[in-house]
């Protein structure tokens, strides 16, 4: 009888998650749910996937709460073209006290596929850090920062519908690979959590982060050095720092980030909307091909800034001011239909360092149909002010710090940048 259920219940499992090919159960491998490290047994169940050429092969991690130390899952794997699909329907998080000789939480990832293609990593499952109960990222001292997960030169990926919980950093990094799509996500971390990053994009191409819900003490998406291609699409983002270029220029030699889309997300009781950020005194380097369109905030401090004066630990020049550098302005910027409200106060916007003339400011009559938050004409000149989209050499781009607090209960103060 109990072999006929577990035939069933795979059988099952094939349908819900178009599962085809071998599977290999880590509780067959050893594994089994409780406060001992499973990383071993994973291990194994992983070499045995990885080293599968039958194709689709299949790594199950069950329901249950499964405890795991730092692990690496790398290739390359000799599933060629064919998928090889990681299924999480269970519960992971960290061990307890210290795992093959190491604190936990030593580590900069805890999870790690690396040296992967065609990979997919999905499941109704959760990750959890548990950052708030071994005092990481809480936003008391200087604690090591941790990822959860970390794809690492891996190539035609997706991570799809899993619920990632209170990182010790990072909750997803996606670094040095390429067509990777993150998409049907749930992250969250208390909004007091450092340097929790939803998404994190770094030295990647052709990335796709769509249709998530992102809350975290940090920047919900952030697009780093060497990003390109890059689509973030259908992401509701709050609570944190909103959505993110940077920050750039902290290292000699970075790559530059081009062509980025945001669109059609929703942002929500954050510090920040839409931000570029900058060290000042960086190094040359340049960001450019970024659109903004098609976003909605509401209750946003600071909802949209270009800062190239970005200094969080306040010990730079000028950190009340949103500046463009001085060195190497601003230039080809546009706002079109921007509709930002600011309770009973007038929205305000501060242009520094931008080069260029005004050609078009908002008309009378369109000012007065988007109503009294409407951006006001700038401080400084500007190529083209039209009242959300910001353009560069004709690709819309967010490249002008805006001062104001967006949002519909009236509150107001002085713009912060965290």
């Amino acid at each position: 009888m109990t072999a006929i259920l577990k035939v069933f219940i795979l059988h099952l499992f094939i349908m819900l998650h178009g599962v085809h090919g071998h599977i290999y159960d880590v509780t067959e491998y050893g594994a089994e749910p409780s406060n001992v490290d499973n990383k071993d047994a994973f291990l194994v169940a992983w070499r045995a996937a990885c080293g599968s050429a039958a194709g689709n092969a299949t790594l199950l991690i069950p329901e249950g709460t499964f405890a795991v130390s730092t692990v690496e899952f790398s290739g390359p794997c000799k599933n060629g073209r064919s998928p090889l699909v990681v299924v999480v329907d269970g519960v992971l998080h960290p061990c307890a006290g210290s795992c093959h000789g190491k604190k936990s939480g030593d580590d900069d990832v805890w999870i790690t596929f690396s040296s992967v293609s065609n990979l997919l990593v999905t499941g109704a499952g959760t990750l959890d850090g548990r950052g708030g109960e071994h005092g990481h990222s809480n936003g008391g001292g200087k604690s090591k920062t941790t990822t959860t997960l970390e794809l690492d030169s891996v190539a035609n990926a997706t991570v799809r519908g899993l619920r990632f919980l209170n990182s010790r950093g990072f909750h997803l990094n996606l670094h040095r690979s390429s067509h990777v799509e993150a998409e049907r996500l749930r992250i969250e971390a208390p909004a007091a959590s450092r340097n929790t990053d939803g998404i994190h994009v770094g030295l990647s191409s052709h990335v796709t982060v769509a249709d998530s819900l992102i809350g975290t003490g940090d920047d919900c998406v952030s697009i780093g050095p060497g990003s390109s291609g890059v689509v973030v699409a259908g992401v509701a983002c709050g609570p944190g720092h909103g959505i993110s270029v940077g920050s750039l220029g902290r290292e000699e030699g970075e790559d530059d980030v081009r062509g980025l889309v945001v669109r059609n997300c929703t942002v929500t009781g954050t510090t920040n909307g839409l931000r570029i950020k900058t060290w000042p005194g960086s190094p040359p380097s340049r960001a450019f091909n970024i659109t903004f369109r098609d976003i909605v905030m509401s209750n946003v401090s600071n909802p949209i800034i270009i800062d190239q004066h970005y200094c969080p630990h306040a010990h730079c020049s000028d950190i009340g001011k949103l500046l463009c550098s001085e060195d190497r302005p601003c230039s080809g910027v546009r706002f079109d239909r921007v509709n930002l409200s600011c309770g009973r106060e007038r929205c305000g916007s501060k242009f520094s360092n931008v080069e260029g003339k005004p050609t078009l400011l908002v008309a009378a009559d369109e000012a007065a149909a988007f109503g009294p938050g409407a951006v006001p004409p700038p401080e400084q000149d500007a190529d083209v002010v039209e009242g959300g989209r910001l353009s560069v050499g004709g690709v819309d781009v967010a490249e002008v710090p805006v001062k104001g607090h967006q949002h519909s209960g009236g509150r107001s103060g002085r713009p912060h940048v965290p």
